[in-house]
């Protein structure tokens, strides 16, 4: 058995794709019912939902968006805890007025504060011209870190590799003060 073949078994018995293939847009319970059955099926431990704006978002009447988000955001977090499974949910910014080219913050997330009340972690994964990085480069801002054994608050290049397929630590630093 090749190297290909054993990472292709190894991908294969680690993840586990959940696509909704209807021509709706699926809800989060219809995302969670079927990952709470994953974990049962096949021992699950990461959930990533990406990205939000794909999720129906059908709110009840006299419901604001901030309080559907809200939420929402218990939803997955109450099934975060109940099952043992760490969700990466990936939501893009708003559009910005006046955007320069910086870095979006965890409050330029389009829907609501929550995002980043509510969230453990908080990362931002940055592209753009106007950072005066070569275009195979981008910035990683960790923004939120509520759990301090878990990490730190800070920045960080990663290059990608093109023949690898993977993002791999820079030399390239950013100034702070830019």
């Amino acid at each position: 058995e090749g190297e290909l073949d054993r990472g292709i078994a190894w991908i294969d018995d680690r993840f586990h794709l959940i696509r909704y293939d209807d021509d709706e847009l699926p809800s989060i319970d219809w995302v969670l019912n079927i990952a709470r059955a994953a974990v049962m099926r096949y021992g699950i431990r990461g959930l990533v939902i990406d990205p939000y704006n794909e999720l129906d978002h059908q709110r009840p009447d006299g419901t604001t968006e901030t309080e559907y988000v809200s939420r929402l955001l218990t939803k997955i977090k109450r099934f975060a805890q109940h099952h043992d499974v760490h969700v990466w949910f990936v939501a893009h910014p708003r559009q910005l007025r006046d955007w320069k080219g910086g870095a979006p913050g965890l409050y330029d997330i389009s829907g609501s504060a929550h995002f980043i009340n509510k969230a453990d972690n908080g990362i931002v994964i940055h592209r753009s011209k106007e950072t005066g990085l070569p275009p195979d480069h981008v910035q990683v801002l960790v923004r939120k870190v509520r759990n301090k054994l878990a990490g730190q608050i800070g920045d960080a290049v990663l290059r990608y590799d093109r023949t690898s397929g993977r993002y791999v630590d820079s030399d390239l630093r950013l100034d702070p003060m830019a």
